[in-house]
């Protein structure tokens, strides 16, 4: 079996999944997704890309309190 990208179907299903939820902006749920993503990736570099997208979801989490934190006080 020939696997695209040198990577299992599972994994670009999760993938796909994953960036789906993260343009919804449900970074929250985007973040646990590509960490099961990058646990099901059997190749380095999807590995870690999924890793960063985690990463970012996580980040953005972090801005989105920021501003409601900025917004409460004006």
């Amino acid at each position: 079996m020939s696997f695209i990208n040198h990577d299992s179907p599972l994994y670009h299903h999760t993938a796909r999944e994953a960036a789906q939820i993260e343009r919804e902006g449900d970074y929250r749920r985007a973040a646990k997704v590509w960490t099961k993503a990058s646990r099901l990736s059997h190749n380095a570099a999807n590995q870690q890309w999924s890793e960063n997208r985690s990463d970012f979801c996580l980040m953005q989490i972090g801005r989105e309190k920021l501003k409601e934190v900025e917004a409460d006080a004006r």
